[in-house]
């Protein structure tokens, strides 16, 4: 299978993967804070959040692949900085939120991110509609994560 022997598509990956799991590492006592916060009754429990970002960070690995070999410069020149925009702002959210404990900026973050993200899978839809369902749960997720994200806020 030729996409299997593509570098680029195991760098793609797990390099998305792995940053993106740097992220959650970087926000240092996730779990205490966490526990300490009111949260709604919808939240999840504490430790839901690494297996569903791992899987989520694979397809938007998978995702930057499709991005990276998508046949239409034009189209990738604004289908990469997107993704990489989406990416840093998502980065950024567990810092914010876990590390600084500032639950209104991790607001602002998150709601920037869920913009963009709906940029993107506009775009995606009418250009690459494999990257827009790769990225379909990760929006999902997103959506959740800004609900309790304005919750907390709320609530604390």
């Amino acid at each position: 299978m030729k996409i299997v022997k593509d570098v680029r598509f195991w760098a793609s990956t797990i390099g998305v993967t792995l940053l993106g799991m740097l992220s959650g590492i970087s926000a240092t006592n996730a779990r205490a804070y966490y526990q300490e916060l009111t949260l709604p009754s919808f939240a999840p429990p504490g430790w839901l959040f690494g297996p569903v970002w791992i899987v989520l960070y694979i397809l938007m690995g998978v995702t930057f692949y499709l991005i990276l070999i998508h046949p239409s410069e034009t189209q990738k020149k604004v289908m990469i900085p997107l993704f990489i925009v989406q990416f840093i702002l998502n980065f950024l959210w567990s810092p914010i939120f876990f590390g600084l404990q500032n639950n209104l900026l991790a607001v602002v973050d998150i709601t920037a991110l869920w913009i963009l993200l709906v940029i993107q899978q506009l775009y995606y839809l009418r250009h690459k509609p494999l990257a827009m369902w790769l990225m379909g749960p990760y929006f999902l997720w997103v959506t959740f994560a800004s609900v309790l994200s304005y919750s907390i806020l709320f609530l604390n």
